[in-house]
């Protein structure tokens, strides 16, 4: 799966289908772009994230 990888406020950092963030949460931004993620299914980490993207469109963590 490719995804954006974004960071925000306080050290947050999401993963996004959108390329733009426009679908992670504005009180958790500013976002900035980093760039480009795949994401391999490897490891219940990114199990997780792979998830939390499919219901939500982003995942976010720390």
């Amino acid at each position: 799966m490719n995804v954006w990888l974004f960071t925000g406020a306080d050290g947050l950092s999401a993963l996004t289908i959108d390329g733009e963030g426009a679908n992670l949460p504005a009180e958790l931004g500013p976002w900035t772009k980093v760039r480009a993620i795949e994401l391999h299914n490897d490891g219940p980490d990114e199990q997780e994230a792979i998830a939390l993207i499919g219901e939500h469109g982003f995942c976010c963590f720390n």
